[in-house]
């Protein structure tokens, strides 16, 4: 997480978090067709055994209705 800032009306600031996923290199060629999507919802469950912990991160978008008539069609 970062904390940015923006300046308005020449001395206000407005602040605001912005948080920053890196993931391995071998997982780009899964991840870079959605980098252009935009989504509304996220949900984030996490589960921690000893040996290891896992979380899951759920990007979640409602689809235009030309979109889903697109993958109907192919």
């Amino acid at each position: 997480m970062r904390r940015m800032k923006k300046r308005y009306k020449k001395n206000k600031e407005y602040n605001y978090k912005r948080y920053l996923m890196e993931f391995p290199v071998k997982l780009n060629e899964k991840i870079e067709p959605h980098m252009t999507k935009t989504f509304d919802d996220a949900d984030l469950t996490s589960k921690e055994t000893p040996k290891q912990e896992t979380v899951n991160i759920s990007l979640i978008r409602n689809k235009l209705a030309e979109e889903s008539d697109k993958q109907k069609s192919a």
